[in-house]
């Protein structure tokens, strides 16, 4: 038994770890790559508040690593309009069934794939306005699902953020995010005294993972990176596919 509770941790400790290096590599995807990694370990169902949980801590670290680079302005016009949407969802993913729970996710994350590649095509020029717009399906989407802020790129980038202004943003939204949905749980039976515990860890595993990342993004591109991490969503999407279909039959 040991053995495999030393297991476990690692496997953990790892996909945190890891899926940490992606985040601040990218500046998005870390939670679909976490949870994509933690539910066939945890669960479908609890693997969304824990990921919530240790996407806290993780933000924290990646808004230390890039902390010059916040634009608060545009911040402040995505997330104050999508705070209610974000609690509304949240709160809407609590009565949901495991079956319900892994379609949502997966349908998401392979839909997530074409809408970005669309989205990154569109030139989109906007100002805080056209931001403040954004955060509206950016807050129904996230309030529930994870990876949300691959909708936000086309407009952030319009607005003229980019490399580590971008990042530094992205990762103050999910700080705000996930402190929310935490919050949003912690309210109900699905977020346990164990899984808050098991979020915390797993926050703090990502940690060291912020600064890899972001040595990555000063000395390599991310065209190979954004490739990999498509195959990745789209076979993630496909596992909670899977798993939707084994809890309907």
């Amino acid at each position: 038994m040991g053995e495999i509770d030393f297991l476990f941790v690692f496997l953990v400790a790892a996909a945190a770890f890891s899926s940490a290096v992606f985040h601040s590599f990218s500046g998005f995807a870390g939670g679909l790559v976490l949870a994509v990694m933690l539910a066939p370990l945890l669960g479908v169902k609890e693997t969304v508040p824990v990921v919530a949980t240790a996407l806290i801590i993780s933000n924290v670290a990646r808004i230390w690593a890039f902390r010059k680079s916040v634009a608060i302005k545009e911040y402040l016009a995505v997330f104050l309009t999508g705070l209610p949407f974000i609690v509304l969802s949240a709160y809407i993913y609590v009565s949901l069934p495991v079956g319900v729970v892994a379609l949502v996710l997966g349908l998401f994350l392979l839909v997530s794939i074409p809408l970005n590649r669309t989205l990154k095509k569109k030139e989109v020029k906007v100002g805080l306005r056209g931001l403040a717009l954004a955060g509206i399906p950016y807050g129904i989407v996230s309030g529930s699902t994870f990876g949300a802020a691959v909708m936000l790129a086309p407009f952030l980038i319009g607005a003229g953020l980019a490399g580590e202004t971008m990042i530094g943003t992205v990762a103050m939204l999910g700080f705000s995010l996930n402190v929310t949905k935490t919050i949003v749980f912690g309210m109900s039976p699905l977020l346990t005294n164990d899984l808050m515990v098991t979020g915390i860890l797993v926050g703090l595993c990502t940690m060291p993972g912020a600064y890899v990342g972001r040595w990555l993004v000063r000395n390599t591109s991310v065209r190979v990176h954004s490739q990999f991490m498509e195959v990745f969503i789209a076979c993630g999407g496909l596992l909670f596919l899977y798993e939707a279909y084994q809890n309907w039959v």
